[in-house]
């Protein structure tokens, strides 16, 4: 059964997204730690020992078995067989629901560490473990901070044209056209699937993208797409140049799926 394809429109830019999945529970995580963290500074010195104990150690906890759940939930849902058909591409939109879902684990494992230094911080008999910790809380507060940018960039992104391929990366991105790639990607495997680049000297890179470079991956972690899928059709346009011209149209995307009988 033919998936419908959504079409957009045209003035608007093949990137843009009118929402980003995960959005919600990544603000409200933030939300609640800020609030935590605002109580314990104002009012934990006054509180009694059990009490610290419990207001500083008991949501963190409880943060942190929530946010697993919500990872585990998060790998298990099945990627589509899908792509978005707009502006004259067909677009493989980035795991933003997966983002989300790494960022507020970081942010708890973060929690864990501020719950402890909370605790602690007036205590004396600890000694070098609070550096420790401080330099945990300072790792995983990057690594958040990282994650963020990640989503905010759009990693995973890709989109098929009919001149070619353009990759998002965390650090840069790759236009690559159909002439420029020699071998096609790897169906299945472990790692993520690779172009072979028989002409670096027509792809373009960008940031910290390396130029010259005689494979390119495709990042199908962050994207929300069906490996098989992805791959499937970027071997079709491979193989059928003539059928290249009809990317990023409705009809199209229907004789894409048809052909790959998606």
């Amino acid at each position: 059964m033919p998936h419908t394809a959504t079409v957009t429109s045209l003035t608007s830019p093949a990137i843009a997204r009118p929402w980003r999945a995960g959005t919600v529970p990544l603000a409200v995580a933030v939300a609640l730690v800020l609030a935590w963290l605002t109580a314990a500074l104002i009012w934990g010195d006054g509180w009694s020992l059990s009490v610290r104990a419990g207001a500083l150690m008991l949501p963190p906890g409880f943060f942190t078995i929530f946010t697993l759940g919500y990872l585990t939930w998060s790998l298990a849902r099945s990627r589509p067989v899908a792509f978005e058909v707009r502006d004259g591409a067909f677009v493989v939109p980035p795991a933003d629901q997966l983002s989300a879902a790494f960022a507020t684990s970081v942010l708890s494992g973060s929690t864990v560490v501020a719950g402890m230094l909370l605790f602690h911080r007036s205590e004396d008999t600890l000694g070098g473990l609070v550096a420790v910790w401080y330099i945990s809380i300072a790792l995983t507060a990057a690594t958040f901070v990282l994650r963020l940018l990640m989503r905010a960039r759009g990693t995973g992104r890709m989109l098929l044209r009919p001149e070619g391929l353009l990759i998002t990366y965390a650090y840069g991105s790759r236009e690559i056209p159909w002439e420029a790639v020699s071998g096609g990607p790897s169906r299945t495997g472990l790692t993520e699937p690779r172009l072979r680049i028989g002409r670096p000297d027509l792809v373009r890179a960008t940031g910290l993208a390396r130029h010259g470079a005689v494979k390119a991956f495709l990042p199908v972690s962050d994207a929300w797409v069906r490996r098989e899928f992805l791959t499937d059709a970027i071997n079709y346009y491979l193989a059928v140049p003539a059928a290249r011209v009809s990317i990023g149209t409705a009809e199209g995307y229907v004789h894409l799926r048809r052909v790959l009988r998606a």
